[in-house]
Order: structure tokens, then C-alpha cells, then sequence
């Protein structure tokens, strides 16, 4: 199946895909992995995708779209292949659909309440790049790494107020999406709020697979 997963942050997006394409034998297809992909095999592509992170800026659709469409056009994708993180905007979906026409769209539903929770809650171990969380998984020892015993640190996304402002930005540009899939009969939704495993059951039911 060609699917494309909507959410929020901290919906758990990336997680149940890694799961599910684990399960289908799909690819699963992170704007965030092709872009750090792209920049360390210093790709043409990845050299102007470095340039324009370094200056602090957004990586422009049309680049995006090209990596977007070599990684689909990869052997791995025949057999399914799943979008994390993008389309992110109307102009990304509609040059999506002139390279690829998807299967379904999965909106992960989930409160602003429970998104500031689980993401502020996030500690990162800045050696090892091992994540914890304070309540649901927390370390053996408070804000250590039982890993490899460095500090744990809250990354700049996970901090309130950036937790907010990425929820405005989700909500203004990629919000408009579901309107966007649900008009052609292509979204679904899945409620993200249950443990992983649970939202797993539930998303293959909802996809109609064994």
C-alpha cells in the first residue's frame, strides 16, 4: 500500500510507521531521514539542502518534491511505501499526486493537551541519542542515561513554547490537508491517544490488514 500519515507532533507518526512498514515489508519514508540522508552522501540535492538549513530556512517544496521522488523511485517502494512528514501543504499534496498516486491518508488524531504532555515529557541523551520519557519511560536514574550514563537533555523542540508554536504551524499549513485527502475519499482516522501498540491494532484494522 502507498499511504500517507497525517498528525500532529507526538501523535507517534514515525513510530506506528516504522511498525507498520516493518509488519507490510513497505518502505517507510521520512522527510527528516532523506534530508540527513542527502546531506551526509553529500548528493547534489543534499549540498542545496544544507545550505538552506544552515541559513536557519525551510527546505523549498521543490526540493523537498525531488528527493520525495527519487526515494520513491527506489526498489525498496514496489512493494508499498509509507510518507512521514510529508505532504506537509496543499502545493506538496498536489505535486505528490502528479508523481505518485497513494492508496490512503491516516490522520492520527490528538489534543493539544495530551501533544504537550508526551513532548515536553521527551529526554534526549546527547551521546548516544537514546529517548526517554519522564513518565512513560522513564531512565533508571532521574535524567541519566541508562545507556551510557551522560545527562539527559531537553531538546529546543520539546520545550513549551516550541511545542506551541509547532502546533500553530501543524494547525495553519498542514491541518488544511484533511479537507485536502478527505474531498477524494482517501482519509481515515485513527485515534493516537492509546499506547503504540494499541494505536497499531487499531490502524490495521482501519487499513483492512491481517
Amino acid at each position: 500500500m502507498r499511504l500517507i500519515f497525517l498528525g500532529p507532533p507526538g501523535a507517534g507518526k514515525g513510530t506506528l510507521a516504522k511498525m507498520l512498514a516493518s509488519d507490510q515489508g513497505s518502505a517507510h519514508i521520512s522527510t527528516g531521514d532523506l534530508f540527513r540522508e542527502a546531506i551526509a552522501n553529500k548528493t547534489e540535492l543534499g549540498l542545496q539542502v544544507k545550505a538552506v538549513i544552515e541559513k536557519g530556512d525551510l527546505v523549498p517544496d521543490d526540493l523537498t518534491i525531488k528527493l520525495v521522488e527519487e526515494r520513491i523511485g527506489r526498489p525498496d517502494c514496489a512493494a508499498g511505501f509509507i510518507l512521514d512528514g510529508f505532504p506537509r501543504t496543499i502545493p506538496q499534496a498536489e505535486a505528490l499526486g502528479k508523481l505518485v498516486e497513494v492508496d490512503g491518508t491516516v490522520n492520527f488524531q490528538l489534543s493539544d493537551e495530551v501533544v504537550v504532555g508526551r513532548l515536553s515529557g521527551r529526554r534526549l541523551c546527547p551521546s548516544c541519542g537514546k529517548i526517554y520519557h519522564i513518565i512513560t519511560m522513564p531512565p533508571k536514574k532521574s535524567e541519566i542515561c541508562d545507556a551510557c550514563g551522560s545527562g539527559l537533555i531537553i531538546r529546543k523542540d520539546d520545550q513549551i513554547d516550541s511545542i506551541k508554536n509547532r502546533l500553530n504551524v501543524y494547525k495553519d499549513q498542514t491541518e488544511p490537508l484533511i479537507a485536502y485527502y478527505t474531498k477524494r475519499g482517501l482519509l481515515q482516522d485513527v485515534d493516537a491517544a492509546p499506547p503504540p501498540d494499541a494505536v497499531f491494532a487499531e490502524l490495521k484494522v482501519v487499513l483492512k490488514i491481517s
